[in-house]
């Protein structure tokens, strides 16, 4: 099984912003005309590798300009250009190509001629003997504009199957090449893909939608069990924005290469792909069952709601994964990433944000690099909900859904659709978590409690710590025998524009309290301690990986260049080094895993006292008695004491026999034998900041 995926948590993107790494989409911006609608016929040439493509483009003029441009990648020979039926002139140099002297009608047909190679595969697209799989980006023109009409005529062998957007209106058979028509008369801000191969298909009707799933060979037919949760999702999602748009929702099972290791699963408009790793994985974090809701929502956010590139992180992926939690909480299947604040990525996020990491949700970046933006965009909008309350918040999404249906937004309209619901001002919510980076400190203080004739009464200082200015409010709850009692709490800027960064606080109770705590439920994102996971793993990053070589120094190079071999594929900059040669730098350094037991790995025996985990001899200590099992392994997280924000993960095998599986486990530490858990568990942290006991 690979580690890559593993690693990261679900990256479920809506791949737009992706294609930004090598098409400069702002150039063809400069173009006087949008583009209103496609009618294409694709040839699929597998033995060749070779696609031909008549592209009919229909173009709405958007100013007095001549010019047309559009970014078309270089590998394709454009044989011939017309507009109304006579060949036009155009340059097509370094992929872009122009167009002079465009016809000053309104509505105005461009008929492109191309062919092209595709010898190698790109991150996103392929066409081997077996199959093919086109990224819109990578096989049209890119030019902006919402597209009204669609249609694909896809030319392939005799016997494969294609998938795209919309419906299929015809199949015919032409000596041994077949022809398929898809149709598409829903607005589309993007086509996504041309999916091709040698499928086998099962599909069932329910209701008005029909629902499919493709798979070839040698795919899992575990894909076909995801459909009745595909279907669950879209009721849900129907009833609560409104309703699916689409006559068909297909899932595709594709090759795990597709779009870089750190994805699972791409949305494309009325179908998705899905790699073969979410059907076979044993991360529950990433299986199907997982990832799906999410991966529905965005036949809402952005593929029904259209949204600039800027606002992903906000308007697509956050919605999407906070939608899914609705749903998982509405069907019963919540999962630890449904979890705020225990999701595995929470630590990582906080570590970003104090080592001055952080940035801003609304940012044009590709997302796959950073994972913990789904998570940061999903809590602020948990925190939108506290601030404009459960049926606000939820007339907001649906609305949004409505209002916006089948147009392109930005966040200014989101924004304001949230005051008018909400009749509240929130300019501050949303340049403080969405248009600038940071994430605020808090601290409890000077806490007391006295008996008083009005029963138990409990002062404390609620302050913001820092120079940076954050307006909360948030939940302080006091425990006693009774329970958990909660008041809200409020600073930062007042109503007179004042700001207030140290307010008191005070509960009476009718018994003595025993723990005071702000933020009990987790439901306000803000700094706070939390105890080192292996899950910490999750978010690549830059290490070192030391071996010993004191003993069975085979085994364990082994297994560190078998880990370090995967993880690079994930992203990781990794260095391996034998014990001998290590120095104070390398354990300096931001993730330092070390291989071995103290009496096989020198620096391990070093730095024995820094773990938690104590052996003796070939034993490990777990509440004072001697375990050993010469097949099993024990893997340990701790914070890094030689670099702020580090840590240190050692990987320790009882046995040379013994082959653990490096994922990452949502423990401080665990005993595995192959990937099975023997023993586990998280280590105790209080954060004195956040908690106080009261005696």
């Amino acid at each position: 099984m690979k580690f890559v995926v593993l690693f990261y948590c679900c990256l479920l993107l809506f791949i737009c912003d992706a294609s930004a790494n090598y098409f400069n989409v702002a150039e063809a911006s400069d173009s006087s005309f949008e583009i209103i609608g496609r009618k294409s016929l694709v040839r699929i040439l597998p033995d060749e590798q070779r696609v031909e493509c008549i592209d009919t483009m229909t173009l709405h003029r958007k100013d007095a300009g001549e010019k047309f441009v559009a970014r078309f990648i270089p590998i394709y020979h454009i044989d011939a250009i017309s507009i109304s039926g006579d060949l036009t002139e155009f340059k097509f140099e370094n992929g872009l190509l122009a167009i002079e002297g465009m016809p000053e009608d309104s509505i105005i047909e461009v008929i492109l001629h191309y062919q092209g190679e595709w010898k190698q595969r790109s991150e996103f697209s392929t066409v081997t003997k077996g199959s093919a799989l086109l990224r819109d980006v990578e096989l049209f023109p890119i030019i902006s504009g919402i597209l009204r009409t669609v249609r694909l005529t896809i030319d392939v062998p005799d016997g494969w199957k294609t998938i795209t957007v919309g419906e299929l209106k015809e199949v015919r058979t032409v000596f041994d090449r077949s022809i398929q028509r898809w149709e598409c008369d829903q607005p589309l801000s993007e086509i996504g893909w041309i999916c091709a191969g040698m499928f086998w298909l099962k599909d069932s009707q329910s209701g008005k939608i029909n629902y499919s799933c493709y798979g070839n060979e040698n795919d899992s037919s575990l894909i076909s069990s995801a459909i009745p949760l595909a279907r669950d999702a879209i009721e849900y999602y129907s009833s609560q924005f409104n309703p699916y748009r689409f006559k068909k929702l297909s899932i595709v099972e594709v090759e795990d290469w597709v779009a870089g290791s750190n994805v699972l699963a791409i949305a494309a408009p009325s179908f998705i792909l899905v790699k073969q790793l979410a059907f076979t994985t044993n991360d529950q974090f990433n299986r199907i069952e997982s990832i799906l809701a999410h991966e529905i929502a965005h036949q809402w956010w952005p593929l029904t709601v259209f949204i600039d590139r800027s606002d992903a992180a906000f308007l697509a992926e956050g919605m999407c994964e906070y939608s899914s939690i609705l749903f998982h909480k509405e069907k019963g299947l919540m999962t630890g990433r449904d979890s705020l604040s225990h999701h595995p990525l929470l630590r990582p996020l906080l570590m970003r944000a104090q080592s001055g990491q952080d940035i801003p949700l609304q940012r044009l970046i590709d997302l796959r690099t950073l994972t913990t933006h789904y998570l940061k965009a999903t809590y602020v909008h948990h925190m939108l909900r506290s601030v404009m309350g459960d049926s606000g918040f939820m007339r907001l999404f649906r609305a949004y859904a409505e209002r916006f249906k089948c147009k392109k937004v930005r966040l200014e309209d989101f924004e304001s659709l949230a005051e008018s619901l909400s009749s509240k001002s929130l300019e501050w919510f949303f340049n403080q978590w969405v248009r600038k980076s940071g994430i605020p400190r808090m601290k409890i203080y000077n806490v007391r409690s006295v008996q008083s004739d009005s029963g138990w009464r409990t002062k404390c200082r609620v302050r913001i710590l820092g120079y940076d200015k954050f307006s909360v409010a948030c939940n302080i709850g006091v425990t006693t025998i009774d329970g958990l009692e909660i008041r809200n709490v409020s600073l930062g800027l007042d109503s007179g524009g004042r700001y207030i960064n140290d307010v008191p606080f005070e509960m009476i109770t009718n018994k003595k309290p025993t723990r005071i705590q702000l933020d009990p439920a987790g439901d306000f994102l803000k700094m706070q301690k939390l105890p080192a996971k292996i899950s910490d793993l999750r978010e690549p990053s830059d290490g070192v990986m030391i071996i010993g070589t004191q003993l069975h120094s085979r085994e364990l190079h082994e297994l560190a260049t078998h880990d370090s071999s995967e993880m690079q594929k994930a992203g990781w900059t990794l260095r391996v080094k034998p014990d001998s040669v290590v120095t104070l730098r390398d354990l300096q350094s931001e993730r330092v895993f070390i291989y071995g037991k103290p009496n096989e790995n020198k620096v391990a025996a070093e730095i024995k006292d820094k773990f938690t985990q104590k052996f003796r001899n070939d034993s490990l200590i777990i509440n004072n008695e001697m375990f050993f099992d010469s097949s099993s392994a024990l893997i340990e997280a701790i914070d890094n004491p030689y670099f702020a924000n580090g840590l240190i993960i050692r990987i320790v095998p009882f046995s040379e026999n013994a082959k653990p599986e490096l994922m990452p486990y949502d423990y401080s530490w665990i005993i595995v034998r192959g990937r099975d858990k023997i023993e586990s568990g998280v280590w105790d942290v209080v954060d004195d900041d956040l908690v106080v006991e009261i005696k």
